[in-house]
């Protein structure tokens, strides 16, 4: 990581009861210059919500992911993404 990245190690679940911090956590992170860096390794549920926002700032390309539960990866191919969720 350089100076500019920020680590994000988001824990718990990540569904729609959190999807308005979790979105405010994101929303400040790539407020400024550099590359995210969120590992969801202590992540115990995800649900579309929180797929959708992680999308939404995959399209910025300044988000690295990793850590991927194997039940979010799931989830990812049965809603039909076929590319990696991190740039």
């Amino acid at each position: 990581m350089d100076a500019n990245s920020r680590q994000y190690d988001p824990s718990g679940e990540l569904t729609i009861f959190e999807a308005a911090s979790f979105k405010e956590s994101l929303i400040q992170l790539i407020a400024n210059d550099g590359l995210v860096c969120m590992d969801l390794g202590k992540v115990t549920r995800v649900d579309t919500s929180a797929i959708q926002l992680m999308w939404a700032a995959r399209k910025l390309g300044r988000i690295l992911v990793t850590g991927i539960p194997q039940e979010l990866q799931t989830k990812l191919t049965q809603l039909g993404f076929s590319e990696p969720l991190s740039e």
